[in-house]
C-alpha cells in the first residue's frame, strides 16, 4: 500500500508549487501533493492546534483517503518518541511511503530521516520520496516554489552502514549490492556506450569487494592479498563512475582502501615476496583478533607457524607432501621429545628445529595452538569441550607470543 505521511503547521498560505514541470496550487503543501501524487492513504499528522486551524483545508476536499493523525507538539524528546510510535503503528510491512516535511517544526526533517531509516530496516518499507515544498525559494522564481525530493539522502545511511560493516567485520556484500543498484538499465546499456562503461566499472568494483570479503571470511590469506591489490586498482579505475552513480561511496571509498590496502601484495607466492607475505599474515591474524573472529584467527595462526618455519628451513611453503608435512612432523616430534615420548617417524626438519635457540617456546606455542584449533574444529562435539569464552581467552594469551617469536624467524619486514 502506498501511503503519504505529511505534517501540518498552524499557518496556511496559498502557494504555487512546481513538480516535474507542472504547477499545482495549495494553501498547504498537502493540498498540492494530493493533486499530483497517486496514493492509497494520506496520513496527516496534526497537533490539536493544527487540526483546528489548517486541517479544515484538506477536509474541504472530501477525500476519504485523507486521515488526520493526532500527534503531540514535540516540546520534549518524550513527545518526539510518542510521534515515532504513532507513525510506526500506521505503517505496515512492505508499504511504500512518501514523506512530506514542508510544514511543522524545524526538527521535523531530522526526525523524518530517522523514521525513514527505521521503517526501511524494520519493516522493509520502500521510501518512495521525501518531498519538501520550498515555498521560500519562490521569491526568486516568479512566486513558484520548487518541490524538492530529498529521498536520495536517505541512501547515505545505507552507504554508511554497509561501509562500516565491510570495514568492521569484513562483510562486503551489502556494499557490493549498493554498487550494483547503480548499474544502468538494459535500455541504457543498449543505447549508450558510456552506460556500458559505467556498468563495467561498477561491476569490477563490486566484484573486487565481494572477492576480498569472501576470501577473508574463508581465511584465504594469499587470495586476500591478491584481491586487496585488485580492489585498490578497481576502485581507482571506477572512481569517475562511482562519483557519478554512487556518489556517497566516492566519499567513503578512501576508508575502504585504507582498511584493505594494508593487505595488498602483488605476486604473494613468489619467493622474493614470501617474507612480506608472512608479515602480512600476522597482520591478518591481528585483524581477525580485533574483530573477535577467533575461528579465523586460530586457523590462520596454526598454518602461519608452519609457513614461517617452512621459509626458515628452506622447505616449499605451498607443498603439503614435501614441505609443510615435514615441518609439522618436526614440531610434533619436538613435542613428543619434551613429553619424553618415543618419536615414531623422523622428519627432515628435526635437526633444523633442534638448532633453533627458541625451539622450546616455539614447540610449546605449537602445542597450544594445535590443541585450540582442534577444539574449535570439532565444534564442541567431544567429551570435554571448552567453553567459547575459554577458547577466546586462550587465544588472547597465545597472541602476544606470535610477534615475540617471529622476529627471530623471519627477515625484517620490508616497506611495500
Amino acid at each position: 500500500m502506498k501511503k503519504i505521511i505529511t505534517f501540518l503547521g498552524i499557518q496556511a498560505k496559498k502557494t504555487t508549487y512546481c513538480f516535474q514541470g507542472q504547477n499545482y496550487d495549495g494553501e498547504v503543501f498537502a493540498e498540492a501533493l494530493h493533486k499530483f501524487c497517486n496514493y492509497d492513504s494520506m496520513l496527516v499528522c496534526v497537533t490539536s492546534e493544527a487540526k483546528e486551524k489548517t486541517f479544515p483545508i484538506l477536509e474541504k476536499l472530501e477525500e476519504k483517503r485523507i486521515q488526520a493523525v493526532e500527534i503531540p507538539t514535540g516540546q520534549s524528546t518524550e513527545e518526539m518518541w510518542e510521534t515515532f510510535k504513532i507513525i510506526n503503528q500506521k505503517v505496515n510491512e512492505n508499504d511504500s511511503v512518501i514523506f512530506d516535511i514542508t510544514h511543522g517544526l524545524r526538527s521535523l526533517p531530522f526526525l523524518v530521516f530517522l523514521f525513514a531509516a527505521y521503517l526501511k530496516a524494520a519493516k522493509n518499507v520502500t521510501i518512495e520520496a521525501i518531498y519538501y515544498g520550498a515555498w521560500e525559494l519562490g521569491f526568486s522564481n516568479n512566486g513558484i516554489a520548487p518541490v524538492i525530493d530529498l529521498s536520495e539522502f536517505i541512501g547515505m545511511l545505507d552507504w554508511l552502514t554497509a561501509t562500516e560493516r565491510f570495514v568492521e567485520i569484513g562483510d562486503g556484500q551489502p556494499l557490493a549490492d549498493l554498487l550494483k543498484k547503480g548499474m544502468p538499465s538494459k535500455i541504457e546499456l543498449r543505447d549508450s556506450i558510456s552506460a556500458r562503461e559505467l556498468k563495467r566499472d561498477l561491476e569490477a568494483a563490486s566484484k573486487a569487494i565481494e572477492s576480498i570479503s569472501l576470501a577473508l571470511r574463508l581465511t584465504r590469506p594469499i587470495e586476500t592479498m591478491e584481491e586487496a591489490t585488485k580492489l585498490e586498482q578497481a576502485l581507482k579505475k571506477a572512481a569517475p563512475s562511482i562519483a557519478k552513480q554512487a556518489q556517497p561511496f566516492s566519499i567513503l571509498g578512501e576508508q575502504v582502501v585504507k582498511e584493505y590496502g594494508q593487505f595488498a601484495l602483488e605476486n604473494p607466492r613468489e619467493n622474493s615476496q614470501l617474507a612480506n607475505n608472512l608479515w602480512l599474515q600476522l597482520k591478518m591474524i591481528q585483524w581477525y583478533r580485533e574483530r573477535q573472529q577467533i575461528v579465523q584467527a586460530v586457523t590462520l595462526t596454526r598454518e602461519w607457524i608452519v609457513s614461517v618455519l617452512a621459509l626458515k628451513f628452506g622447505e616449499p611453503m605451498f607443498s603439503n607432501k614435501n614441505g609443510r608435512s615435514e615441518v609439522e612432523r618436526a614440531l610434533n616430534n619436538g613435542a613428543r621429545i619434551q613429553s619424553k615420548k618415543t618419536v615414531d617417524t623422523i622428519s627432515s626438519c628435526d635437526e633444523k628445529l633442534k638448532n633453533l635457540a627458541n625451539k622450546d617456546k616455539l614447540i610449546g606455542l605449537w602445542q597450544q595452538v594445535t590443541e585450540l584449533r582442534n577444539d574449535i574444529a570439532h565444534v564442541g562435539m567431544n567429551p570435554d569441550p571448552k567453553l567459547a569464552k575459554t577458547l577466546k581467552d586462550r587465544f588472547e594469551k597465545i597472541y602476544p607470543s606470535l610477534s615475540e617469536l617471529v622476529a627471530s624467524l623471519l627477515p625484517p619486514q620490508e616497506n611495500y
